[in-house]
Parts: structure tokens; sequence; C-alpha cells
């Protein structure tokens, strides 16, 4: 009893920002991966991995990084050394949220196979008690209920004003295309 009175607040620790990361990033890189999934070479590495067993798909879920991770690093370098500073904050960061996005989409695609890999579903277990854990923490903060809200409010006024933003967008861009097509035919 007195060892879980003292793990709880280290597991706390780690469950409150894999929540917030949850909360925050998971559904845009997760549509962000849907978008990558339309391009012919993700198209293709998805229906490799739908046909993998569920050991080979452990292994790509966590194969993409390894080879581009040296690759990347060296670009970084050079465009550091090249003094190429913003460069190469856009590849470094550019990198980060492409494996990200791709890793959520492999994930959505390849997770039945790879929850019968038992250590992997132990894994997933854990992470996803630890992320409810966090969530649990995070819904008694007051603050986090009204910033929640302050955000999905602010979120469907910005839709709200993208949709009405988006016929004379349309409209502009038909009449720049048939003024393209009347002078280049």
């Amino acid at each position: 009893m007195r060892a879980r009175r003292w793990l709880r607040p280290l597991a706390l620790m780690v469950a409150l920002p894999l929540a917030v990361l949850e909360v925050t990033l998971w559904a845009w890189l997760t549509s962000l991966g849907r978008l990558l999934g339309r391009l012919p070479l993700f198209a293709w590495l998805e229906r490799l991995v739908a046909r993998m067993s569920p050991n080979a798909v452990v292994v790509v879920f966590v194969l993409p990084f390894i080879p581009a991770i040296p690759l990347l690093k060296f670009g970084e370098l050079w465009l550091l050394r090249e003094g190429h500073f913003i460069w190469a904050a856009v590849v470094i960061l550019g990198a980060k949220v492409v494996g990200a996005a791709f890793s959520t989409r492999v994930f959505a695609i390849a997770k039945p196979k790879m929850m019968q890999v038992a250590w992997f579903a132990r894994g997933y277990a854990l992470v996803t008690g630890l992320v409810e854990m966090g969530h649990r923490a995070l819904e008694a903060l007051p603050g986090w209920v009204a910033a929640r809200e302050a955000v999905h409010a602010g979120m469907a006024a910005l839709r709200a004003r993208m949709k009405r933003a988006r016929g004379p967008l349309m409209r502009r861009l038909a009449a720049a295309r048939r003024w393209w097509r009347g002078k280049w035919g």
C-alpha cells in the first residue's frame, strides 16, 4: 500500500503529459496521417502493412525511424554548419511531424495485428491506463474544463467563419480559372 502511494505521483507525472498530448495533437496528427495515406508511397506502405504478420507489423511500426534518423541528422548538421538555421529548424520539425503523422496512420491500420503480440498489448494497456489516469486528473481541474470548453467554442466559431468565407473564395478561384483558360486556353 505504501508503494502505491509513492508510485501514484510518479505515474501522474507521466500520465498528465500523455493525456495533454493525446487531447491536443493526436487528432491533428491522425488527420495529417490520412492525408499522407493519399500519397502513392504511403498508400503502398499501408497496403504492405495490411498483408504482414503481427510480429512484422510491430517491426514496421518502429522501422521507419531507424534509417531516417541518421540521414536527417546529417542533413540538419549540414544545414546548421552552412548557417541555414531556419531551414534546419524546418527539416527538424517537418521530419518530426511527418514521422509522427505516419506513425499514427500505421498504428490505426495495424493496431488489430499489433495487439496480437503479447508484449505490445501489455505495453499498450499500460500506456492507455496512464492516459486515462491523466484524463481523470485533468477533468478534476476546473481550469482545464473551462479552457477545453473555450477552445471548443473558439474552434466552432472558426469553422463557421471558414465556412462563410469558403463561398466567396471558391467564386474567386473559379473566376481565376476561367481567366486563365481564356488567356492561355
